[in-house]
């Protein structure tokens, strides 16, 4: 207010200052003109009257005279119009020229402050509002209408991390702007998306009057925006994980709105992904169990915590032991023992997989190392991650672990899951060709358990298929199992791979594997996973009437 006075106060001076100038412009040009006039009317007339003594002639000298003045009079004041209007045009242009600069670093202005607006609440690789946009909307949203209900939808591309490893960060951005076209695409104009960065998008929904038909609405949404997109040629099914935080049961600012949101997202993603999940406050308690657990998973390493059991492979054949799968077990020193399936998704979502995978190797290759066993044929079996398969730096790390720890390739069977398998195909085959390169034997874990197996099976470079333990629990009553059983045994054996039954809790079982022309068995009818120097005594007492 103060700084308009002060502009319009300036501006008056201006104005009045312009006037008198005006005004003394004009003065002085009356002031020559009167100089002019007396100085030739006197003047003229005195040399008149001592020139010429004729009054007839002086009086028609005297109109001469006057037609004179009027045209010397005519040319002074064209001079001095002239050049007060030059200076008036040359002011005029100046400030024409002035007013076009003075314009053009307005526009230039006004084009800066659009930039640095667009730059400060937009995503600059999709175009799409960022968090500080979404943030202040909320907020306002929220104080102007403490008491309606609105939401926050965090999510996130499922898998996306695999997008960016194996085909690299370009077919990363072009496939997160065509996720972010979508997603635009199906949401109100009185609602707002944001992308936060990365593969994570946040959703505003606001104006909820109805919980339940949110409920279905973001479902709907969830299932429209769930599609397949070609880029480069390759087809990328997109699914997504999202969590929910509503206003005001959860959160009455944006912060904890997201924060909760987050925690939701996180539980989605722990439930197996693609799938919607409601915060609520029993999340905040397991996510920070979670939190606590990957703390202390960082320190099994470093404090010997982590060890292996084996549990033994037997040939049907002739009854010999021929392998051993070595499983990784965790002895905290606060919680005590904590199952694999506790933390190993744990680590593979944090990264920490790739530590707990070479230890396993470093440690399988040394006690493997150590052990009193003649036999040439008998090897370690070691579970591969899904996450470390498909990694782009996984064949690099797996040959420094094979000269640093002298691992003997052929001596170890490397697991892997059908699942890890299909969720990059090329990539598993081009990568498992070069493990068999290196002498490793190729296992295909928890066989028949996913909905492609015969579709991939001819296409994988596979020497072992382990049926899991669900078509082996039945096959000694049930007669649809055993056919089941038979038919995987010889699809195998037809493509020339060996079998493992997983799973074998009885002789029932066992003799039924063995009818129908299974090579190995693998479970507690033999024996449970042991320690190596448990193991060592068991191949010891081992007898092949077991």
């Amino acid at each position: 207010m103060m700084e308009t006075m002060k502009k319009t106060d300036k501006q008056e001076q201006l104005d009045i200052q312009s006037g008198l100038n005006a005004t003394n412009e004009s003065i002085k040009i009356i002031i020559y003109y009167i100089l002019i006039s007396l100085l030739w009317i006197f003047g003229s007339d005195r040399l008149l009257e001592l020139i010429v003594q004729d009054p007839d002639r002086i009086l028609r000298l005297q109109t001469i005279k006057g037609i004179f003045f009027v045209l010397f009079s005519g040319v002074v004041f064209y001079l001095i119009l002239f050049n007060r209007i030059s200076l008036y045009v040359a002011s005029i242009l100046d400030l024409k020229k002035a007013y076009k600069r003075l314009d053009k670093l307005h526009q230039t202005s006004l084009d800066l402050e659009d930039k640095l607006y667009q730059k400060a609440y937009y995503d600059e690789l999709t175009g799409l509002p960022n968090k500080i946009l979404l943030e202040e909307k909320v907020d306002q949203y929220i104080e102007d209408n403490p008491n309606h209900m609105m939401a926050l939808v965090y999510m996130d591309i499922d898998e996306f991390r695999n997008v960016n490893e194996v085909k690299g960060h370009q077919v990363g951005d072009q496939l997160i702007q065509a996720v972010a076209h979508t997603l635009k695409e199906h949401i109100n104009d009185s609602d707002m998306i944001c992308h936060t960065g990365g593969d994570e998008f946040v959703v505003g929904f606001f104006n909820i009057t109805d919980l339940s038909q949110f409920l279905i609405n973001v479902e709907e949404f969830f299932k429209k925006v769930k599609r397949s997109y070609i880029l480069d040629k390759d087809e990328y099914f997109v699914t997504f994980s999202g969590g929910v935080a509503l206003a005001p049961d959860h959160g009455h600012d944006y912060i904890t709105l997201l924060r909760h949101a987050d925690s939701a997202l996180s539980m989605a993603k722990n439930k197996g992904k693609d799938r919607l999940v409601i915060f609520d406050d029993e999340m905040v308690t397991m996510i920070t169990q979670q939190t606590e657990m990957l703390n202390q998973l960082r320190n099994a390493i470093p404090n010997h915590e982590f060890s292996l059991h084996y549990q033994p492979v037997i040939d049907l054949n002739d009854g010999k032991v021929i392998a051993a799968e070595a499983l990784i077990r965790w002895h905290n020193k606060i919680k005590g023992y904590i199952p694999p399936l506790e933390f190993i998704s744990l680590s593979e979502k944090n990264g920490y997989i790739k530590d707990i995978t070479e230890w396993v190797f470093y440690q399988a290759a040394k006690e493997l190392d150590k052990w009193p066993i003649k036999d040439e044929n008998f090897k370690i079996s070691i579970n591969l991650s899904a996450v470390m398969l498909i990694h782009e730096t996984f064949l690099k790390y797996l040959n420094q672990w094979i000269d640093q720890y002298q691992i003997n390739c052929k001596k170890i069977i490397l697991e892997i899951t059908e699942t890890a398998v299909i969720s990059d195909i090329e990539r598993s085959i081009h990568v498992l060709l070069q493990l068999r390169k290196l002498g490793f034997t190729i296992a295909l874990d928890d066989f028949g358990t996913g909905y492609s197996s015969l579709t991939y099976l001819q296409k994988l470079p596979i020497d072992i298929i382990k049926i899991d333990r669900d078509f082996i629990s039945h096959i000694h009553k049930d007669t649809k199992e055993f056919h089941v059983l038979k038919y995987m045994i010889d699809l195998a054996h037809h493509l020339n791979m060996d079998v493992v039954a997983e799973g074998i809790e009885i002789v029932e079982q066992q003799d039924m594997v063995r009818k129908y022309k299974g090579n190995y068995a693998q479970g507690y009818y033999y024996a449970k996973p042991m320690p190596q120097d448990q193991l060592l005594k068991f191949l010891k007492d081992y007898k092949k009437t077991k």
